[in-house]
């Protein structure tokens, strides 16, 4: 079968995912896009695919299935309503957009031009976190009572201050710590714990000079009756290996009435059974990325997938956030609805 022909929009992050593309064999890189023509013909150059300044331009390549949309937040909707319109299936890094309305404005435009719609989510397809979503959702840690995810970085004034100045901003960014790096662990949470019912959140800026909050924290209950405590912060100094823009320590532990997972940097520290039944080894994903998860997706419309973020199942991570940002701004909690 054919490799999938896959676009990307945006050269930040976006480069990162051309690669991946690249070295996929059930897809296949076609076409980048970018703001400025020497961005854009150096990656082409580098990728050897067609490179254009305006994105709309590759939309008319019929050798375009997916379109992958690495821009600011607050640039989504706009522009995935022209792709969709295009008939081309859209990849979005997350989040899907700045809050729920803009998030359903993509959903809509998505389904009413028949494409199909998600959200990368990296860590979904990371061995141990997939493991311990399985696990749970098969009942292994028996009734769920409490977790603790914790996404705690350093992010430096200069990294808000780059490219414009977009991160930080409510306009464009849609939040801070918890928007933009904390919003993995939301995901995961939500993945692994299941709906939400309340959430208590406090949230401030500590070291940073921008509109939005570079730490919060949160107490949330499950309709489970499960509870959770959410830490996200870029005030994190650290000694992690650094990556693009700062040190990351992220953090899960689950525990439940028969026993607890921990993760620490996805790898699993802790495991913890009522019946002392031996560690295992860590189940694998059914797919590797995204890209691959939605050229199966296209490719079979019955496809189905426990890592794939479809649209619907993305939008719960950005209406949580909204609601911790009305508990911090409030100091009240705040129900799901």
């Amino acid at each position: 079968m054919e490799p999938v022909g896959v676009a990307i929009i945006g050269l930040g992050y976006g480069l990162t995912r051309a690669s991946i593309v690249q070295s996929n064999p059930e897809t296949r890189l076609v076409a980048l896009a970018g703001r400025t023509r020497s961005k854009v013909d150096a990656a082409a150059e580098q990728f050897g695919v067609a490179g254009y300044a305006d994105y709309r331009e590759l939309l008319a390549r019929d050798d375009v299935e997916i379109v992958g949309l690495y821009t600011p937040t607050g640039t989504h909707a706009e522009i995935a309503e022209t792709v969709a319109s295009s008939g081309k299936h859209l990849v979005v890094t997350k989040p899907l957009d700045l809050n729920v309305d803009r998030a359903d404005r993509i959903i809509a435009a998505c389904e009413a031009s028949g494409v199909r719609l998600a959200t990368e989510y990296i860590f979904r397809y990371t061995p141990s976190a997939f493991d311990t979503h399985q696990r749970i959702h098969d009942g292994e840690l028996g009734r769920p009572i409490i977790g603790e995810f914790s996404y705690k970085c350093y992010r430096s004034q200069a990294y808000y201050d780059s490219d414009g100045g977009w991160r930080g901003t409510w306009a464009v960014d849609g939040g801070g710590a918890l928007m933009n790096q904390g919003i993995h662990l939301v995901d995961q949470m939500l993945w692994m714990m299941g709906p939400a019912e309340s959430v208590t959140a406090h949230a401030d800026t500590y070291t940073h000079q921008i509109e939005t909050e570079d730490t919060l924290t949160a107490l949330v209950r499950f309709r489970s009756g499960a509870l959770e405590v959410l830490v996200a912060t870029t005030t994190f100094h650290n000694n992690q290996p650094a990556h693009t823009y700062g040190n990351d320590v992220r953090r899960i532990e689950v525990h439940g009435s028969l026993g607890s997972i921990g993760l620490t940097e996805w790898q699993r520290h802790l495991w913890a059974m009522a019946s002392s039944e031996p560690e295992p080894s860590a189940m694998t994903p059914p797919a590797s990325n995204v890209f691959q998860d939605m050229a199966r997706w296209v490719r079979d419309p019955g496809y189905q997938s426990p890592t794939l973020a479809t649209g619907s199942e993305s939008r719960k991570a950005v209406a949580f956030i909204q609601a911790a940002y009305e508990s911090a701004r409030n100091g009240a909690t705040v129900r799901m609805s």
